[in-house]
């Protein structure tokens, strides 16, 4: 005797239709969006020979700009000092780890903006643009 198959949803036919409610964009995507962003700003800016040089520090700078926003977030209601209790007897305070990380991270960031900052001429629009991109690592 074959089994009967039950539906076993609880989601309602009429809800289940629906489009998915709006979720932030993935990581990927977004890191897609900054280097987009990069890719436009560098576009005059970086004579075609360095060009293809310049592809993976924008796609890396694209990256630490999407993790900077993320630890950003994270740490905003953090304190920077936290407790510890190592089990042995000794307690303390010391930095929390997560800003450590994001000062490596932005560090990092800055490292790369630099790299690129030299390679284009000064007082161009490029130049202009992406201390507005580093702008909004900072708000």
């Amino acid at each position: 005797m074959a089994a009967k198959v039950v539906n076993t949803s609880k989601v309602s036919p009429r809800v289940a239709g629906n489009s998915p409610p709006n979720r932030p964009a993935s990581k990927q995507k977004r890191v897609d969006s900054e280097l987009k962003k990069l890719r436009e700003i560098t576009k005059g800016a970086i004579p075609d020979e360095k060009r293809k040089a310049v592809m993976p520090l924008l796609a890396n700078l694209a990256f630490l700009k999407v993790k900077l926003d993320d630890a950003r977030a994270d740490l905003l209601y953090e304190n920077i000092f936290t407790e510890y209790d190592n089990g042995g007897g000794q307690t303390g305070l010391r930095e929390h780890p997560g800003f450590s990380a994001y000062n490596k991270l932005f560090t990092t960031f800055s490292r790369g903006v630099k790299q690129l900052t030299d390679m284009m001429p000064n007082g161009t629009a490029a130049a202009d643009a992406l201390i507005e991109f580093i702008n909004e690592t900072r708000y």
